[in-house]
Parts: C-alpha cells; sequence; structure tokens
C-alpha cells in the first residue's frame, strides 16, 4: 500500500484548494452552510425538501412547481351539487388547497405529498432528498409508497384534475459514498410502518425524515473522528444522550451535558479536517478506481498488513505529506516522526486544520449541528445547548417503536438507542413519568423487566 502523491496534489489537495468532492460526497451539504440557509431548509422548507425525496423514490423529477395561479373551478362546479351561496366558500377552499400550499394542513392523502412545490433552486447548499434518495433506491417498498392504493375520496380527484401532472424523472442525481447503509433498513421500515396508518403518515412522515437524516449524519461523523477505531458493523451505534423538553433542571455532571450536543460539536469542528485527511490516504495503491474513500478501519487493516520496513516506509509517506502542507501554507510548524498509524494520521488531521481556512471549516462542521438546532436542541443556561425531545418526537418514536402491540420498557430503551437515541437515568425516570401521564405504562411490578409499554395506536 503506497501513498499516490501525485493522484492527491491533483486530486485532493493544491497549494490553493482543498477539494472536498474529489472522491464521492460523504454528505450532503458544502463550505457554503449557513444558518440562515439551514432555517430555510429545515423549518420553513423541510415539508418541501421531504416532497422532494417522496418524488424522487416514486420515480419523478424532485422539483416541482403548480406554475399556475389561477384555476378555473367553473366546469367542476357545474358538475357538483352545491348550493350557490356555499360556492364561493368551496370555491376559497379549493385555491387554499390547490394553490398555497405546502403545510401539512393541505394534506389528505400520502400521495397528495408528490404534489408539494420545491421549485429548482441552482447550488443548494443541502442536497437532502438527493441524499436520502441515493441511500434509499434499492428499496422496492418505498418505491410505492406515496401512490394512491385505497379508494379515492372527492379531494384525491380533485387534486388529480387540477394539479400538473409529474415529470418522470430523466436527469441522473448525486451519487454519495454511504459508509452506514443499515441505516437505510431502520428508515424504510419505520417509514414503511407508518404507510399503514395514513393518519399517522401525513402527521408524522416528515419528521421520521427529519430525524433519520439528523441520525446518519452524526453518527457518520463520530464514527470518522474515532478513526481507525470506528465500528462500521451493521448496529453498531455511537452513543449520543438526550434529555427531555419537560426536565426541569439538568446538570453539567450529566451525559446529556458530557456527551451530547457539545461532544457533537466538538466532533464537527474536525470534520473538515479529519474528512480531506481520509481523501488523502485513501489515495493509494489498494484503491485503484478512486471514486470511493476508503474508511480508517480499512486502511489501518492494510497497514498492520505489511511487513516492518513496509509500515516504516508508509508512515515515513504520511509526514512526508504533513511536512508538504505545512510548506506550501508557508507554515512554520515542526513535523515530528510517527512511530505508529495513530501518530501519523492525527499529524496530519491537524496539519490540514491549520492549513486550511478556518471559515470554511467551520461552516463545513456547523451543517449537522444547525440541522439538529431546529428541533432536536435545547438551550439549558450556562450547560449551553443540549440534545432533547419534545412531546412531538417523543410520540413519533413510540408509534413506530412500540407499534401495534405493547412492548417490554427495556426494550423499547434498546430500540431507542438502536436509533440513536440514549437517555441516562434521570432522562429515563422522567420518561417513565411521562410515559405514566399518558396513560401508556403497564406495571406488573416495580421491576424494568416486568413494565410495559402501550401502543399509541
Amino acid at each position: 500500500m503506497e501513498l499516490q502523491r501525485g493522484i492527491i496534489e491533483k486530486k485532493v489537495i493544491t497549494s490553493t484548494k482543498r477539494d472536498l468532492n474529489a472522491f464521492r460526497q460523504m454528505f450532503p451539504f458544502n463550505t457554503l452552510v449557513s444558518k440562515i440557509k439551514v432555517d430555510e431548509t429545515f423549518k420553513e422548507n423541510w415539508t418541501g425538501e421531504f416532497a422532494s425525496f417522496a418524488r424522487l423514490i416514486s420515480g419523478y423529477e424532485a422539483e416541482y412547481s403548480d406554475r399556475i395561479q389561477t384555476k378555473d373551478f367553473e366546469p367542476l362546479l357545474n358538475e357538483m351539487s352545491i348550493d350557490s351561496k356555499d360556492q364561493d366558500e368551496f370555491v376559497s377552499l379549493l385555491n387554499e388547497l390547490l394553490l398555497a400550499g405546502e403545510t401539512k394542513q393541505q394534506l389528505q392523502h400520502p400521495s397528495m405529498l408528490l404534489h408539494l412545490e420545491r421549485a429548482s433552486s441552482k447550488n443548494r447548499i443541502f442536497k437532502i432528498s438527493d441524499y436520502l434518495y441515493d441511500l434509499c433506491k434499492n428499496h422496492v417498498a418505498l418505491q410505492n409508497m406515496f401512490k394512491i392504493d385505497e379508494q379515492k375520496d372527492v379531494l384525491q380527484n380533485i387534486m388529480e384534475d387540477f394539479k400538473p401532472q409529474l415529470d418522470k424523472r430523466k436527469k441522473t442525481y448525486s451519487s454519495f459514498d454511504h459508509k452506514l447503509p443499515w441505516i437505510s433498513e431502520l428508515f424504510a421500515d419505520d417509514l414503511l410502518f407508518l404507510r399503514k396508518h395514513p393518519d399517522f403518515f401525513i402527521k408524522y412522515a416528515d419528521l421520521v425524515t427529519y430525524y433519520y437524516t439528523f441520525f446518519l449524519l452524526s453518527q457518520n461523523i463520530i464514527k470518522l473522528s474515532l478513526h481507525e477505531h470506528a465500528d462500521y458493523r451493521k448496529g453498531s451505534v455511537e452513543q449520543l444522550y438526550f434529555t427531555l423538553d419537560w426536565e426541569s433542571t439538568v446538570s453539567s455532571r450529566r451525559d446529556a451535558v458530557r456527551k451530547g450536543f457539545k461532544y457533537l460539536q466538538e466532533m464537527s469542528g474536525k470534520l473538515f479536517s479529519t474528512q480531506l485527511t481520509l481523501a488523502q490516504l485513501s489515495c493509494n495503491t489498494k484503491n485503484p478506481e478512486l471514486e470511493i474513500m476508503m474508511d480508517f478501519p480499512t486502511i489501518k487493516s492494510l497497514f498492520d498488513d505489511l511487513s516492518s520496513s513496509d509500515q516504516d516506509k508508509w508512515l515515513k509517506e504520511v509526514d512526508a505529506q504533513s511536512t508538504s502542507l505545512i510548506e506550501k501554507s508557508k507554515l512554520q510548524r515542526d513535523i515530528t516522526q510517527s512511530q505508529t498509524f495513530s501518530d501519523a494520521v492525527k499529524q496530519l488531521i491537524s496539519v490540514m486544520e491549520v492549513s486550511s481556512p478556518d471559515e470554511a471549516q467551520k461552516r463545513y462542521g456547523s451543517g449537522v449541528t444547525e440541522i439538529a438546532k431546529v428541533r432536536l436542541v435545547k438551550q439549558r443556561g450556562r450547560n449551553g445547548n443540549v440534545f432533547s425531545l419534545n412531546q412531538e418526537i417523543l410520540t413519533m418514536f413510540l408509534i413506530v417503536i412500540v407499534r401495534s402491540s405493547k412492548m417490554r420498557l427495556q426494550d423499547v430503551y434498546k430500540e431507542l438507542e438502536v436509533r440513536g437515541v440514549f437517555l441516562d437515568r434521570y432522562s429515563r425516570i422522567e420518561f417513565e413519568h411521562t410515559l405514566e401521564k399518558m396513560n401508556l405504562l403497564i406495571k406488573m411490578s416495580d421491576s424494568g423487566e416486568a413494565q410495559y409499554v402501550k401502543s399509541i395506536l
């Protein structure tokens, strides 16, 4: 395994540029991330972004615009038996549903999501719908999820008559480098379960999609930060601790403070330099196609298979890359001779960090934390931001986890953790009190093994 310096300097890094797009992208955002753009996408227009995913997975183009600002309802009124004094009110309702609408209040059936607008936007900062589509495009069951398979009602027929036809998908959408494809199975399973209950689907499907977007991004970032110690096997989830919105106090000693939002924020701050380091190390003779980046554990495994002399040679090559970066950046910094794989990787990451633009690193790393702030974060005084679940998100989890029957409380905790939600003992106490208030907790005894959570359905 030898580093290919010429390819590195052509594909990944030059004296003036650091190219995160040298390989297939790992994340659906770039260094132009800003809080304003995040708020636009994830607070004001998230349902439209989810609708874009719905169209892509159903075989249509992502963008959709009604393009018609007025509609002639006269032929429809002539076909319907509506009292003349009620016609104006009926037309007003139709205009609200057919023209104004991007809110969930206007959705009466999952198929209507296909007709929620998201106009074409050049240079989109976030490509969430593309990212999720690429992750899930081989799940056949999802391809029919938004299509009508029940008897149509009057409103659905009106929608079909008045909305423009959807454009069949023709153009090629971005392909991403998904290091955790198994998460798509969980995501698809939860969405498909909701689809069996159309009312719940309309209310919670976009929230499920929002959470899984965060889950995917945060898990990828933390595993990158663990370098060669990361575990990419199916079901391996890195811990992030959450509180509940209504907990009265959260002390600084809590896991939710020590290993929650601040922990992810710290890892995110190093995302730019870590990802570029991985890109450089992936330019090696064991990765001839140079399309998808290797992960750190794979590179470490290849390193371990080398002879002692070849390992020394590889370490010197990596150190030479660090030296080259310092020289090109005209910085004053001593490069030490690495003795281990970990030494070489950490030094290269550090050098990449000091030699890359601070603002670009900050903006890129803020992508996932700003996404989280929209719905998953609460300010806790001097402890700052912590991950927190509100009532709507908690209800969503209970629906997709417990499903149609009761479940042992301990198994509910396990299923939350499979989805990346960890609760410390204080939050578990509050969680159980909340279940009691919701009349969802069945106590056979005080033992967790003999407590059950009832289905909301």
